[in-house]
């Protein structure tokens, strides 16, 4: 059967992220999405697989080299940040992910750059190579990371990127697999049974909001206030120029 699975949405637990988990899993099975990963910043998600759509643990792993998901854990990841006081490696994040039982995704590689270290992308099991966000800053980013993913021999996958119930589902994985359960779906992750599919690209106004959201939960300054507003501004009319 083929799983449509968003591998890459954020809940409110989030600095940036704007809906509640519920909210979120009610988008996706309006959506058509048979299952999630509830990839927070360096949170790890709980699990469940009682009713759809069906969760998979996760955790968006901030690190040197870029942002790095974990599927399939089942403890946080201890060399983040949040537990040493500084940024892991990639490959320490990845080999942790390992050692956990996990599958490491290289999410979003050229999001901000141009550059990437390939060698560090090399530890990674999948690339993420259609993320409905990962244009904002580089139209090409989603180009360059399938180009990535053929040069290196990695499998690809697909994920929303969503920090609002309305971006669920943007973009997903088709996953080859016998069911719909944690195991099944890592086996085919594993075994590279899995395709990328953009639906559409998120409009970047709800890249604004979601970074008002993460200085309004820092608490505003009036310096901060301003400068959210204007940010929003920035990717409405950035918005329009596209449509144009």
């Amino acid at each position: 059967m083929l799983v449509k699975a968003d591998l890459h949405i954020h809940t409110s637990l989030s600095g940036d992220g704007r809906s509640s988990l519920e909210d979120m899993l009610k988008a996706a099975a309006s959506a058509g999405i048979d299952a999630v990963a509830v990839a927070d910043h360096d949170i790890l998600s709980v699990k469940k697989e009682d009713n759809p759509p069906l969760i998979i643990p996760a955790c968006e792993c901030s690190t040197t080299d870029g942002h790095i998901i974990a599927l399939f854990i089942e403890s946080p990841v201890t060399c983040l940040k949040k537990y040493t006081g500084r940024l892991p490696s990639a490959s320490e994040a990845i080999h942790e992910i390992h050692a956990l039982g996990g599958i490491a995704v290289w999410a979003h590689p050229y999001e901000r750059h141009t550059i990437l270290n390939e060698n560090a992308v090399a530890f990674a099991d999948i690339i993420e190579t259609a993320n409905a966000r990962a244009s904002f800053k580089n139209t090409e980013a989603n180009k360059m990371a399938r180009e990535l993913a053929y040069r290196l021999g990695k499998p690809c996958c697909g994920g929303s990127d969503a920090h609002h119930l309305s971006e669920v589902g943007n973009a997903y994985s088709e996953i080859d697999c016998k069911a719909c359960t944690l195991d099944c779906i890592k086996e085919a992750l594993l075994s590279g049974r899995t395709q990328a599919v953009l639906v559409r690209n998120t409009p970047r106004l709800k890249k604004g909001i979601s970074q008002f959201e993460k200085r309004r939960k820092k608490g505003f300054s009036p310096l901060s206030y301003s400068k959210g507003l204007l940010y929003i501004a920035y990717c409405l009319l950035l918005d329009f120029i596209k449509e144009r």
